[in-house]
Parts: C-alpha cells; sequence; structure tokens
C-alpha cells in the first residue's frame, strides 16, 4: 500500500472580489466545488498562455493599409469609374503576403498547442 503524501505547506493569497467571481464560476462550469482542490489542480496542471506575436501586429498593420487601398479605389471608381491595374496588383501582392503570415502565424501556434 502506498502512503499519500500529507500536505503540509499552506499558500495564501488575496484576490478582487471580480477575480473571486470568476474563479467560482469556472469551478463551477467545471464541477468543482473544493476550492483548494481547483487552485491545486490549476497551478499544477494548467498553464499561463502569453501571446506577444509581432506577426499578429504586422498582419493588423497590413489590413489596415488594405483597406485604405481598397477605400481609395472605390472613391475613384465612383468618381471616375476607371480604377489602375497596378492598385489591383498590389492588393492582389498585399493579400498574398497576409495569407503567407497567417499560414507562419498558424504553423507558430500549432507548435505551442
Amino acid at each position: 500500500m502506498v502512503e499519500k503524501e500529507k500536505r503540509l505547506i499552506q499558500h495564501n493569497f488575496k484576490t478582487t472580489e471580480t477575480e473571486a467571481e470568476i474563479i467560482k464560476k469556472k469551478m463551477k462550469s467545471l464541477g468543482i466545488t473544493n476550492t483548494s482542490a481547483f487552485l491545486r489542480s490549476m497551478v499544477l496542471n494548467g498553464y499561463i498562455l502569453k501571446l506577444d506575436l509581432p506577426q499578429i501586429r504586422e498582419m493588423i498593420r497590413l489590413l489596415s493599409n488594405m483597406t485604405n487601398n481598397l477605400n481609395q479605389i472605390a472613391k475613384r471608381m465612383n468618381a471616375h469609374g476607371q480604377i489602375y491595374e497596378t492598385e489591383i496588383d498590389e492588393i492582389i501582392q498585399k493579400q498574398d503576403e497576409l495569407w503567407q503570415m497567417i499560414n507562419r502565424l498558424l504553423t507558430v501556434l500549432e507548435r505551442t498547442a
């Protein structure tokens, strides 16, 4: 018979009322009623995911740029009834670049999962 190790060390920490509510909601959604068991499980088995991916910021910048270009093209079409082929080519190039960035980001995220 394996003797169960006794828990002798106590850890104390404070939360805000909002944080305490979040803990209660998470426990309820998981069907856990023992706060100590929940917190111990989260600390020992859970993980924290910190995303600081410059690729996302770059994709947002690229999307913003594409949106501005499309708005300019739409204004020119409404005003003059024509657009330049180079503008279409530029949008296609930026769209391809964006898809490549998304695929690289997904590859990075799949490795961390």
